[in-house]
């Protein structure tokens, strides 16, 4: 398998459309999503990252503040209808967050890590942004990766604990690892 290249992968989800995205996947990330709302359960106050967002299905189930960040502008501009008063978005990599550190209280990786070059950096650009005792919730493929693939992305990064929870009834692996 080759590695990935950033342009491609935003190439194709560019070309794949953020109705078809929807179309093609909305059943099975509906299931991903109420997993990590019920696993990670957010205050109202809470500033939460909706890490690889798509086409926004997340954000529109998520009631705190949140920023949704994709590399993909065709699927942001279909994430634009889904948004709350207290929402926002920007177009960016998951590898170089752009923002300051210990600002998100949780972040959500939702079937991303799998599309990404440098899987690590891009785990320990997540913990870089997240505040003490924040949440990261993440999914993987299982096509891609197995549970002790996922477990040592996450290990030694300077989680206070993690779990790979299983799959809740997906295709992923889940876990969630705690600051």
């Amino acid at each position: 398998m080759k590695p990935l290249d950033k342009r491609e992968v935003r190439e194709n989800y560019d070309d794949l459309g953020g109705g078809l995205y929807d179309l093609r996947y909305k059943e099975e990330q509906s299931r991903k999503y109420d997993a990590a709302l019920q696993l990670t359960r957010s205050r109202g106050d809470d500033l939460l990252l909706d890490d690889g967002c798509g086409t926004g299905m997340l954000l529109d189930k998520i009631c705190s503040s949140c920023v949704g960040l994709d590399l993909s502008v065709n699927l942001l501009a279909l994430a634009k209808e889904r948004l709350k008063l207290n929402h926002f978005l920007v177009q960016g990599d998951s590898e170089h967050l752009p923002f300051r550190a210990e600002v998100f209280h949780g972040v959500y990786a939702v079937t991303l890590i799998q599309n990404l070059p440098d899987k690590e950096l891009a785990v320990s650009e997540m913990k870089r942004v997240l505040r003490t005792q924040a949440t990261l919730f993440v999914t993987a493929l299982k096509a891609a990766f197995n549970r002790e693939y996922l477990s040592g992305l996450l290990d030694g990064k300077g989680f206070n604990g993690f779990e790979v929870i299983g799959d809740e009834g997906t295709n992923d692996w889940i876990a969630c690892a705690k600051v």
